[in-house]
């Protein structure tokens, strides 16, 4: 009888290459990508400052992993995701920058993520602001479904809307 070979944890290699870009480590660009996010909506409009993302980037966080979207070494996003979260991964941050968008750089991203917790999570999560119809149409497109809304959870009279793209049936 032969031993099964164990999958490795899910995302715990520095580097996924998923051939439209290169998800890894952060690097001395941390200000940069994070100047570039803090002009993207919903964060340009709530008037997020630079300074914030560099300090949730940095900050060490159990069960976060952070990653520079990268095409041919330059930055072009950044994804943060919490795992475990409810039976698969949440994610915190899919920010891509504009030369990044629109070219199966999120869905390359979101397959990755189902990958990567395959025979051991159901769900990918993530919340997007209500008045962010590209997000929402986007999001959509990739199979992700609105299960709720947030109301007021980042910002007094704005709605945030959970969604869930669900991987298989439940596990047992």
């Amino acid at each position: 009888m032969t031993t099964p070979t164990p999958h490795p944890a899910p995302f715990s290699s520095a580097t996924h290459d998923l051939g439209v870009c290169v998800l890894g480590p952060l690097g001395d660009d941390v200000e940069e990508i994070a100047a570039r996010i803090a002009t993207l909506d919903p964060w340009a409009s709530m008037g997020r400052p630079v300074s914030s993302f560099v300090a949730y980037m940095t900050r060490p966080m159990a069960a976060t992993f952070r990653y520079a979207v990268r095409i041919d070494g330059r930055p072009v996003g950044f994804v943060s995701l919490r795992h475990p979260f409810m039976r698969g991964p949440y994610v915190e941050v899919l920010a891509l920058f504009e030369e990044a968008q629109r070219r199966g750089i999120g869905r390359a991203i979101v397959d990755w993520m189902g990958r990567e917790v395959e025979g051991e999570a159901t769900n990918i999560w993530l919340c997007v602001t209500d008045w962010n119809a590209p997000a929402r149409a986007a999001y959509a497109a990739l199979g992700f479904v609105e299960v709720g809304p947030l109301p007021d959870i980042a910002i007094l009279g704005q709605t945030e809307f959970f969604l869930r793209k669900v991987l298989g049936p439940p596990l047992v």
